[in-house]
């Protein structure tokens, strides 16, 4: 398991990060006498369908690593340049997930909470439409639906 503070911003396999143990060890390494806010946000895979009123077996995420990397990285840099933060990482998983896994942590450090919040919201709405990241929803009834 990875659980190094300074993991890049950017998509990482189910199997090699603990996304619990990973946004712990980035808060409790903030050690920033500017910081007064430190906002987090874990996306977990749900049993209700976002798109039908079917109930979800589990959640596939793929990606196009490299391209979702360089835009994660981008999507870091220009929001820590927008808000000034002290620190900002967003750490997407591959792989299948059952419903109330971890599949996104954004973490973000500012001098003040309302610049960390509108960091966080923004960070969010944009992790899910700039990197090529796609999600397939498999339902208990056997079928199955990718969502773009």
């Amino acid at each position: 398991m990875l659980y190094v503070v300074m993991i890049k911003s950017g998509v990482y396999s189910k199997n090699s990060v603990d996304l619990f143990k990973l946004v712990n060890k980035i808060q409790e390494d903030i050690k920033d006498s500017e910081v007064g806010a430190i906002v987090t946000f874990l996306g977990v895979s749900k049993e209700k369908s976002t798109i039908s009123d079917k109930k979800v077996k589990n959640v596939v995420i793929e990606a196009y690593k490299d391209e979702a990397d360089k835009i994660i990285e981008k999507i870091c840099s220009e929001l820590k340049s927008k808000y000034s933060l002290n620190h900002i990482s967003i750490i997407h998983l591959e792989g299948e997930f059952l419903p109330t896994e971890p599949i996104v942590a954004v973490i973000v450090a500012a001098e003040s909470r309302g610049q960390a919040f509108k960091a966080t919201m923004e960070a969010i709405e944009r992790y899910k439409k700039e990197p090529p990241i796609f999600k397939k929803e498999n339902y208990t009834d056997g079928s199955s639906q990718w969502i773009f």
